[in-house]
């Protein structure tokens, strides 16, 4: 139960999508020249490959998250269950439990795929959180786009059994894409947090460039990347229905209901936008 507390902030928004992002694209693997399409046994047999592949990769990124004692001592006052302000582990054990990791994610990495997207995680996780690329709020935003590329390519890998810049690259390509949907957008997450992060003195998109600046940088990703992506797949008004109705109810509440609420409200449609433009090549 520790373990899963380390990382249960994130089952949503890295697992599950991850796990999204590789059945469905793994349902159109010749369109990526990713071998043929993988039969529903296949799948089967894959999903708990490819959730091992995330959840192990994710725990090393908790583990150098949370140990650092300002990690500690915000999340005694934002989020005390976690396991070191709880005191259910110590910050030196789960330092020695984070080194010990790598080679278990090396060791699933090496025997169900992923390997490359996993070594790049590797990289970015210690970029974050251990070589300061967290404290610029722009740069952050890239590191969230990265970051989440790798948790979307691994178990596509996972379930195909080849590389996403197999064939001409165009799964690569796609990623690629998905990494500037997310690094134009992913702070519409601080929005809701503008006054408890100023507080702290956190620097977040918001509060670094100005709260209208920051909203018009989401709408004009979400426009931009949208239109981007639907022609890249060369998508039909019906192909790209989901990911545009998504997308203009993130932005319609983003703009007009600019409360604490409002933006809780618009950070939940945000994985709606995310899912439409999953479906682009499957549809």
């Amino acid at each position: 139960y520790t373990v899963y507390l380390f990382s249960r902030d994130n089952v949503k928004d890295i697992i599950c999508m991850g796990f999204l992002f590789g059945i469905l694209n793994a349902s159109v693997a010749p369109k990526f020249s990713m071998g043929p399409t993988p039969s529903f046994t296949q799948l089967l047999v894959s999903c708990p490959k490819m959730l091992l592949w995330s959840w192990s990769n994710l725990f090393l990124f908790n583990l150098h998250n949370q140990r650092h004692p300002e990690a500690v001592a915000e999340d005694t006052l934002n989020k005390p269950w976690r396991p070191l302000p709880a005191a259910r582990i110590s910050p030196e054990k789960a330092t020695s439990i984070m080194y010990l990791m790598y080679f278990i994610v090396l060791l699933v990495a090496l025997c169900v795929g992923g390997l490359v997207p996993c070594l790049l995680e590797m990289v970015f996780c210690l970029w974050y959180n251990e070589w300061g690329g967290s404290s610029d709020p722009l740069l952050k935003n890239l590191q969230n786009g990265l970051g989440f590329a790798c948790f979307f390519a691994g178990p596509f890998e996972v379930v195909t059994g080849h590389s996403v810049f197999s064939g001409k690259c165009k799964a690569a390509i796609w990623l690629g894409i998905l990494v500037g949907c997310i690094t134009t957008t992913s702070h519409t997450q601080d929005f809701r947090d503008k006054e408890g992060d100023r507080s702290i003195g956190r620097k977040t998109v918001p509060l670094t460039i100005g709260d209208q600046n920051a909203r018009l940088i989401v709408a004009v990703g979400v426009v931009g990347w949208t239109s981007l992506a639907s022609w890249y797949w060369g998508g039909g008004w019906i192909q790209c229905s989901m990911a545009w109705a998504a997308g203009g109810w993130m932005l319609g509440s983003l703009f007009w209901n600019r409360t604490r609420e409002g933006d809780t409200f618009t950070w939940k449609l945000w994985p709606a936008w995310i899912l439409g433009l999953f479906l682009l090549p499957v549809l």
